[in-house]
């Protein structure tokens, strides 16, 4: 019976955890020196390793981190600078709605990346980390729920990052 509880919970937290809006965390492996404001420009590229995000995938992408960095940048106290945001994606996978309406857990979809922001002119390393979202509900919101969402969801967690919200 305790056994039962136990994987109970932690589908629970597995669910709760892969949340559609659920924004991942970024993972700095070079702590951000400077962050982005409103007065300054925002060039966002995407560029992957997996053979299933197709050139319009990264396309997309980048034009909604772009946009919601515009979204979330606070106020500057200066003058504007230019950054390169590099998205490095290493795992896409849009998963299985049907798979994911039948049970919890299947037909995942995951999106895993580093997140590389470079200071122009010069291309000097301001701040690096990787980003990691997966969604696993299941039921209709598992079928419904598809990668536009959760592309959605891992653009406004890379302008956070970026914009140190």
């Amino acid at each position: 019976m305790k056994s039962i509880m136990n994987l109970s919970l932690g589908a629970i937290l597995l669910a709760l955890a892969s949340c559609a809006s659920t924004t991942p965390e970024p993972q700095f492996t070079q702590s951000a020196t400077s962050v982005i404001t409103q007065a300054d420009k925002a060039k966002a590229a995407v560029t992957s390793s997996d053979p299933k995000m197709l050139d319009n995938d990264r396309q997309r992408l980048a034009e909604k981190i772009e946009y919601r960095i515009r979204n979330t940048a606070g106020p500057s106290q200066g003058k504007g600078a230019t950054y390169q945001v590099d998205v490095a994606i290493s795992r896409y996978e849009k998963g299985n709605a049907f798979a994911r309406s039948m049970l919890a857990g299947l037909g995942q979809i995951h999106i895993d990346g580093t997140v590389t922001v470079r200071k122009q002119p010069g291309g000097t390393k301001v701040s690096q980390f990787s980003m990691n979202k997966t969604f696993a509900w299941g039921g209709i919101y598992g079928g419904i729920t598809d990668m536009d969402t959760i592309e959605d969801t891992y653009a406004k967690a890379v302008a956070n990052a970026v914009c140190g919200k």
